[in-house]
C-alpha cells in the first residue's frame, strides 16, 4: 500500500514538474517576445508579398534583358550578314567594272586600228575619185581614143594576115629556087621578095603589139578600180 502511494506521489511530482516547466518556458518566451517584438502576421504577409513582387520584378527584368540581348544579337548577326552581302556585291561590281574597263580598252585599241585603216581607205578613195573625175572630164576624148585604137588594132591584125598570105606565095617560089627542081621560072629575086615580105609581116606584128599596149594603157585610165 505504501509502495503504491509512493509511486503515485512520484508520478504526480513528475507531472507537476513538467507542467511547471512548460509554464516557465512560456513565461520566459513571453518575456523575450515582449522585450524583442517581431513582425505581426499581417506585417509578415505584407513582407512576404513584397518579396514575391520583387522576385517577380527581378524575373521580369531578367526575361526582358534576355529578350533584349537575344534581339540585339539577332540584329547584330543581321547587320553582319548585310555587311558581308554588301562586301560581296561591291567585290562583284569591282570585278564587273574592271572587266568592262578591259573590254573598253580593247575596243579602244581596235577602234584606233580601224580608224587608221579608215584614214588610209579615205586617202585611197580620194585618189580614185580624182582619177575618176579626170576620166569623166575627158571621157568623150578618151572613149574616142579607145575606139580609134581598137579600129587600128583590128586593121593592123588584118594587115598582118595579108602580109603573111603574100609572103606565103613568095615562099613557095623561093623554096623551088633553092631546091633547083622547079620547072617554073624562079630566081634569087623570088627569095629576096620573100624576105622583104617577111620583114613586112614583122613590122605589121610589131605595130599590132604597140597598138595593143597603147590600148591597154588607155583602158587602165578609163577603167579605174575602186580600192578594196
Amino acid at each position: 500500500m505504501s509502495t503504491n502511494v509512493g509511486s503515485t506521489n512520484m508520478m504526480s511530482s513528475w507531472k507537476v514538474a513538467l507542467v511547471l516547466g512548460i509554464v516557465l518556458g512560456f513565461v520566459l518566451a513571453t518575456a523575450v517576445w515582449n522585450r524583442n517584438p517581431g513582425p505581426t502576421k499581417a506585417e509578415y504577409d505584407i513582407l512576404t508579398q513584397k518579396n514575391v513582387e520583387l522576385q517577380q520584378q527581378k524575373e521580369a527584368q531578367q526575361t526582358q534583358f534576355e529578350q533584349l540581348e537575344t534581339k540585339k544579337s539577332l540584329e547584330l548577326e543581321q547587320v553582319i550578314a548585310q555587311l558581308e552581302q554588301k562586301n560581296t556585291e561591291i567585290a562583284q561590281q569591282k570585278a564587273d567594272y574592271e572587266a568592262q574597263i578591259a573590254e573598253l580598252n580593247k575596243k579602244q585599241k581596235k577602234l584606233s586600228v580601224t580608224q587608221k585603216k579608215l584614214d588610209t581607205k579615205v586617202v585611197e578613195l580620194k585618189t580614185t575619185a580624182k582619177k575618176q573625175q579626170v576620166v569623166l572630164t575627158n571621157s568623150k576624148e578618151l572613149y574616142q581614143q579607145q575606139l580609134e585604137l581598137q579600129k587600128q588594132v583590128v586593121t593592123a591584125k588584118s594587115d598582118v594576115d595579108k602580109a603573111k598570105a603574100t609572103a606565103k606565095k613568095f615562099k613557095q617560089a623561093c623554096d623551088e629556087f633553092k631546091s633547083g627542081t622547079s620547072w617554073n621560072w624562079v630566081s634569087q629575086a623570088d627569095c629576096d621578095k620573100y624576105e622583104k615580105k617577111l620583114d613586112l609581116v614583122d613590122a605589121e606584128e610589131a605595130k599590132v603589139t604597140a597598138l595593143e599596149a597603147e590600148l591597154e594603157q588607155l583602158n587602165s585610165k578609163i577603167e579605174i578600180d575602186l580600192p578594196k
